[in-house]
Order: C-alpha cells, then structure tokens, then sequence
C-alpha cells in the first residue's frame, strides 16, 4: 500500500485477518449444513437393540465441582403417534438417577429426581413441536439444590431438587445401557448443540454435526462423545435412504395417498401396501388374479377414498373394493398400450382424471383425455392456449386442490413421428382444468447430457418450486437425480445424491411423492422385467432437502486443515504488508464434493419386509458361458473337475445331448489317451471315470452306463442342465426363453478342444438361424430391450453376425440411443475389417434401414 507507514499497514492486515478468522471459523455452519444438522433418535418403532444412544461420557464420568449448566437444542421427529419415553438420564457417584422424560396423557417434559417428581413440568404438544427447535436449558445450583429451566431463554421452571445431583455424573440421552440404568423407551427425538458449563463457564460443546460415524467431538476440549444407532440429519437431508426392495407379479401399478402416508403397489395377485409411517408393507392377496395389462395405471380417488386402475387403449377403469379383495372389471392382459408413460392426476376439482400425451407404436401422443368419475363418461379434451408438444418421459405434478397441474419436460417430436427429429423437451406448461388450456411459463436450457423425468413431481406451492426427479435417457446405466426448480424463472438446483436407475424405456419409470406429515420425500422406480415380474424400489430423502454434504466429517477435518489455511494466509498478509506488494493473485478456493462410500452397516431404520418364498437348492450344469457345475448344497464346485476329469465328462455328456446315443469307450481313448496301449487306455479310463462318478454324487440322481456299447450320461429332473434345456425349448419353438438361456454366452467360453469344434459350429448355425428368423418375423412386435437382449445373445456365438449387429443397431436407435448405436456399428465394421481383410460393404445409414 504505496504512501501509508508499514505499522499501519501491518495494522490494517491484521485487522484483515481477524475478520478472516472470524469468517473461516463459521464456514461448517453455513458451507456445510446449510442449517441442516442434529441427531436423530430411532425409537419406539425399532428394535430395542437398534434404537439410539448419545453417551457423553463414555470413558470416565463428568467431574462436578460448581454449578452446573446443561444446555440442547430439541425437536420431535415427524410422522409418530406417541413420543414417551426417556429424553436423558444423569446417572450420579451413588448410582442415583435424574432423567428428563416426556409424557403422552400430559403431553409435557417432566424433570424426574430418583423416584419423585421434581415439579418441573412443562407443556410440549407434539403438534407444535414436530419440525421445530427449541433451547432447553437446565440450571442445577449444587448448593441450594435449585433446578430451574429455561425454553427459548424463558423461565419454564423451578424446584428444589429432593436429592443432590452428584459429583460424578453419566450423561446419556435416549437409549441407556449403563450398568443398572437401563432405558430403551425414548422419544423418536432430535438433538443438536449440546453444551455443559460450569460457574458459567462452557466447558463442553458437542454440535452434533456429523454426517456420518458414532462418535461426536466437543469442539471446546476435544471430548468424544460415542453415539449407537445414529440417524445424522445432515446425511438424511442430503441422502437418500433405501426403505424398501420388492418384486411383485405382473405389470405394477403405483399411487401414493398423501394423506396416509400409504404408497399402493398393485399386482396380478396381490395389493401392496407401504406405510411411510413405520416403514411397514403389508401384501393382501386378491380373491381373484387379475392379469395386468402393459400400460396400465393406477390412482388414488381422494374423494371416494378408493383405488381406481384404467388402461386407456380401451377407456376401461376398474375400481377395488377393499372388503371383497377384488376389482370391479377384468384387464386385457396381452394388450399393448399406444400410451406408455403418460402423465396423469385425479382433480378433486372437478372429480376427473385427466391423462396427458404418451407414446406407442413408434408414435407421440399429445392427446389429453378425460374420465369423469362422476358419469363414468370418458371424453378427449380439445386444449386451448400453448402448443403441448407429443410427448412422454415428462413430469407432472398437481397443485393440492386439483385445479391445475404442471408439465415439465419429456421426450417426443414435433409432429409426433418417432422417425422425425425426436428430441427431449425442457419446456415447462401450466394446464388450468377450469379453462381446458396450456400455458407454457418457460424453458430451461438444454443440459449437456440430455435427461428425462420421472412421471411424478411434487409441487410447494407456497414457496412457488416444484421438486422432480431426472436421469439421463440416453445410456441404461443411468441414475436418478432430484432437483428442486422455480414455476417462475428458468433455474434449478440439484439437491442430494444420485439413485442408481436402470433405465430401459418403457420397461421402467419413477415417481416422487411428497409426505406432508412425515415431512420426507419418497422417491419410487419401477421396472417390469421378461417375466412380467415388476422390482419396485423405494427411497426416502428427509424434506425439505439439502446440497449433498462433503465426504468427511465436518468437525474432525477442520481443525487442522483450518488452523493451516489460517497460518498460511496471515504469514502471507504480513509478508506482503511488508513488500508492499499488489498481487491480483487470489488462491483458489476449491470445494470438493463427491459421493459418499456405500454405508458399511446395515440403515438404521428396521424394515419390515414380507418373508421372501424360500427358494429350494437345485443342483445346475451350465455349459453356455463359463463351465459351472454347483451341487445340490447350492455350492459351485467346477474346481473339483481336473482338466483330465473335465474333458471326460464333457467329452461324455456332449455326446449324450440333442438326441446323441452316447460315445464309445474306443473313441474316449483315441481322444484322451492316443497313443497309449488298450490296457493302459482301459486303466487310466477307469480311475478316471471313479473320480467323475465321486462328483457327480454330489450333484443329485443321474446315471453314467454304457447302453448299445457306448456311455451315455443322463441327469433327472432335479439337475438343471442348460444345453438339455436349450434342447427343450428350440423343440417347443420357445424362443424368449432360449434367449435367456443362450445370455450366459457362447458353449464353453474359454474350453478349447479339437473335437469341441464341431458342437461349437453345429450348434452356432442352429441358434443363429432360429434367433435370425425369430427377428424377421417377430420385430416389429417385439420392444427394442427384447430385440437387444437377443442380438446380445446371437453375438455369443458370432461376434460378426450382421444380422445381430443391424437390429441391434436399429433397437437402440429406437430407445434413443443413438450414439452407442453408431458406436457399436463402427466397433463392428473394424472388426469386420481386420479378420476379413476388406471394407463392410454397408454403412451405417443402409443398416439403420429395414430391407
């Protein structure tokens, strides 16, 4: 600073640096947290030996030689019925106890001495608890025995104590495991800020602003606290919590009742439920199965109070009755629907259910339909204002009283032809039910990496923002990414972590649910598989959510990086005062944010799942992929097989297969043992055929003889063999299911033998003439993930099958893939190249063009 005197210019750095410190020293608070942070208790509805445990002093108990101060903040967890139980207890030198309870029939807190009630008592109505924060502070006046309390800074209490508190005293809150005080009712509660002083003086601050770990440290003299079972409301505000994992039969349907806090998962044979409230499901079969059709949906009535599932196609809507366990109307289980994905919300407004755009038949829809619940009277809605584009893969979410619903995004065309510049959509439209129009309010900008939405949004709309979920509709490895964006202006921010999503079109979908009460988010993907078996998942994210926090704790890191960074910078100040040097260099300030590793124990939450079906062993021989053989144990045991055992089996077992009549003992000594004499061939056959048979008994019930002169080796049904299966099915023409037998790969990847070939060549033509014929003739009916999982399966055994390589090509173009399509077409045209010595004779625009 030219012109000034060095003491004022060092006077003016240190200044400087002061206010730096000061700014540094509340950056956890405010980088971080983002006001986001405590402990959460897990109470009554978990186990006991789950439920959680703030012990402050773990090693060697709190010396108490002045008055003494206990100070937290406290709140209630939402969602419960009942919070009783033990807040803290104080456990003195004479194991005499002094526990802070809260109590249901008076719906106060309630200062307990030993046996007798204090008199401090104070009014704590969950209702006006739950989601808030309060400053508790207790004052134990170690010579007069007076306790008061304080709430908010004001008098909530006084009482002369009947018993001294103690010198040496236990402090734990929630769940108690120390010696005879045992406690396991407690409160499902949150804690943060927990303070101790004596004579005034802070001696003891735990913030409890972990993100992750069981222990807490007193940023004032480093003392650890050691917590079990802990919930950190930093991590389940910016996290999302795996709830629940089912599968259930057929194509799923998904509502939410908002006010219940019920998610309703239908199935051809059973109803789901999921209570946000306790993590329960429960599975109530239907009197009668009822096939689902691909496409189906279904909703929740908030006004009948009742579940309701249509499928478009043919305007049919069936309603549940809860007493009788069953639907109103059969479904058209083989129907395909034109309308995969559309969006849809039931208005209390008008009592209808309104269905938005949708895809099918290689075509967008932009279609709005209606169905009144009232008349049962389904009508097209002819929408006025704004242009609603063809479309699918969008967002909609419903403003509380049903008069109006908003669609963000989704992917279509123009015209609604899926071969005329299909693109993605950012456009964000406002539908008002009153008027039947569109209204389109923005557009955001078109990210990087093109994303889709899940079906269903959650609109807030008293802060004006709408919460969705994203992921990228161009790759199946994708995942899923909530945002919080404005109804006003063209902005969002992206809040928490990702959620794996395998994302197969049509095949899968999510929505997110808002629970009021709970005060969580609920985000639901599904995917119907092959089987027409549906995997729900089901993750919650504490509400409102936050930024996803850094890797490592706050307070454990901060200490010494800070106190360097500090040092650092004021050596630099001073230095330069001192040079009286301008340097426009400012270090940059990188805030690194990534992932967290996978939780290493199991979610604090007890889930309460239905008992899966138990699966009984089956001894299984695959030959498609790798060699595999596991014994009726369910144990792999493929290494039992000595590379000379390996091939005998083999070389028997293949001969016995597609209708073969077996192998002679001749022609098994001319391959394993050429050269050798009759009697040393004949020796060595039956060592080794001892070895096999000592295996096989392993496996289950087979038979290895010789019949007509040649050994033959058969299994019974209770051991699976994939090659004697893969015969079955090509008989039964059940090509689906030979597919999924052939995705193991190619005959015995990685087993070479000179007679091996011919069964490798022989059974290469076969399936590659079945799956070829199976594409020409089916195609066209068939989805893009069933076209690409049998191409997956023909390039098994011919990595340069054109004929797999074009519709694979063709299948991805149709989810929208189309850079890995051409990335696989240009894989495979040098492959071609370098094996054949000459160019493909097609490029990539011919293969993209059905013949």
């Amino acid at each position: 600073m030219p012109g000034l005197p060095s003491s004022v210019v060092v006077k003016n750095h240190i200044f400087i640096t002061t206010i730096l410190l000061s700014v540094f020293a509340l950056l956890p608070y405010e980088s971080y947290g983002q006001n986001v942070y405590g402990l959460e208790f897990a109470g009554k509805k978990i186990a006991q030996e789950l439920r959680t445990s703030l012990n402050l002093f773990p090693d060697k108990p709190l010396t108490v030689k002045d008055d003494l101060d206990l100070t937290f903040d406290l709140s209630f967890a939402p969602g419960y019925d009942s919070y009783f139980g033990y807040i803290f207890r104080i456990t003195n030198e004479q194991g005499q106890n002094t526990d802070l309870i809260y109590s249901n029939q008076t719906q106060s807190i309630n200062l307990i001495s030993g046996d007798e009630y204090t008199g401090i008592l104070f009014k704590f109505p969950p209702a006006e608890v739950v989601g808030k924060w309060y400053h508790l502070q207790f004052s134990f006046n170690q010579h007069t025995r007076i306790t008061t309390l304080k709430i908010n800074g004001q008098p909530a209490g006084s009482t002369t104590m009947p018993a001294a508190l103690g010198n040496q005293l236990h402090i734990i809150f929630g769940a108690n495991h120390y010696k005879h005080s045992n406690t396991y009712d407690l409160p499902s509660m949150r804690l943060r800020d927990v303070q101790i002083a004596q004579a005034g003086k802070t001696q003891y601050h735990w913030a409890l602003r972990q993100h992750d770990g069981d222990r807490d440290i007193d940023l004032i003299n480093h003392s650890k606290a050691e917590i079990e079972h802990p919930i950190w409301l930093a991590k389940a505000y910016s996290e999302w919590n795996t709830r629940q994992t089912l599968t259930v039969n057929g194509n799923a349907g998904l509502t939410f009742d908002k006010e219940k806090g019920i998610l309703y998962i239908t199935g051809s044979d059973s109803l789901y439920q999921f209570s946000c409230n306790g993590n329960k499901l429960s599975a109530v079969p239907l009197a009668q199965a009822r096939q689902l059709a691909p496409g189906n949906v279904t909703e929740y009535d908030t006004k009948r109070h009742q579940l309701m599932n249509y499928f478009v196609d043919n305007q049919q809507v069936a309603w549940y009755n809860d007493a009788q366990r069953t639907w109103s109307k059969p479904s058209e289980g083989n129907k395909i629907t034109g309308f995969w994905q559309h969006n849809h919300f039931y208005s209390s407004y008008d009592s209808s259910l309104y269905i938005f755009g949708g895809y099918g038949h290689y075509h967008y829809t932009a279609e709005v339909q209606q169905y009144s619940t009232a008349d049962d009277q389904w009508k097209t809605v002819i929408a006025k204002g704004d242009k609603f584009s063809p479309r699918y893969m969008a967002a909609l979410g419903a403003t509380d009283n049903g008069d109006s619903a908003y669609i963000l995004g989704g992917h279509g065309s123009a015209t609604g032809d899926q071969l005329l510049n299909p693109e993605n959509f950012y456009d964000l439209l406002l539908f008002d039910v009153k008027k039947h129009s569109f209204k389109k309010i923005y557009t955001l900008d078109k990210p990087e990496v093109p994303m889709a939405f899940g079906n269903a949004m959650v609109i807030d709309t008293k802060e004006h923002s709408y919460y969705a979920l994203t992921y990228a509709n161009d790759r199946m490895e994708s995942s899923l990414q909530l945002i919080k964006g404005s109804l006003d202006k063209p902005e969002y921010t992206k809040l928490g972590n990702e959620i794996p999503y395998q994302f197969y079109d049509i095949k899968s979908t999510a929505s997110l649910y808002y629970y009021a009460k709970g005060q969580e988010l609920i985000a639901v993907s599904l995917y119907t598989s092959e089987n027409n078996v549906t995997e729900i998942k089901i993750n919650t994210i504490l509400f409102p959510p936050a930024l996803l926090m850094p890797e490592e704790s706050v307070v454990e890191r901060n200490y010494e990086y800070l106190l360097w960074g500090l040092l650092t910078l004021t050596t630099l100040l001073i230095g330069l005062s001192f040079r009286r040097k301008q340097q426009a260099q400012p270090a940059p300030v990188i805030a690194v944010y990534h992932l967290p590793a996978p939780p290493k124990q199991a979610p604090v939450f007890r889930i309460l799942e239905l008992p899966a079906p138990v699966e009984k062993k089956k001894a299984a021989i695959y030959l498609f992929g790798h060699f595999t053989v596991i014994d009726k144990e369910g144990n792999d045991i493929s290494k039992l097989f000595s590379p000379l055992v390996k091939e005998l089996f083999l070389l028997i077992c293949l001969h016995s297969c597609f209708g073969r009549k077996g192998i002679s003992s001749e022609k098994i000594n001319e391959i394993l043992w050429t050269g050798r004499s009759v009697k040393d061939a004949k020796n060595n056959r039956s060592v080794n055929m001892v070895k096999l048979k000592n295996i096989l008994e392993k496996l289950g019930d087979y038979s290895l003889a010789k019949e007509n002169g040649k050994w033959k080796l058969t299994f019974e049904e209770d051991v699976y063999v994939d090659l004697r299966h893969c015969h079955q099915l090509i008989q039964q023409q059940h090509i689906s299911q030979l597919v999924q037998v052939c995705g193991r790969g190619g005959l015995l990847m990685e087993t070479d033998y000179s007679w091996l070939d011919k069964f490798k060549s022989d059974l290469c033509t076969e399936l590659l003439n079945i799956f070829t014929r199976y594409l020409d003739e089916h195609a066209e009916q068939l989805q893009p993930e069933e076209i690409i999982q049998t191409c997956d399966s023909m390039l098994h055994f011919d990595s340069l099958c054109e004929e797999a390589v074009m519709y694979k090509c063709r299948a991805l173009v149709a989810m929208h893939q189309h850079a890995t399509a051409r990335s696989l077409f240009r894989t495979f045209k040098h492959e071609y190249e370098d094996i054949y010595g000459e160019p493909f004779e097609k490029d990539y625009l011919a293969v993209m063009v059905n013949d």
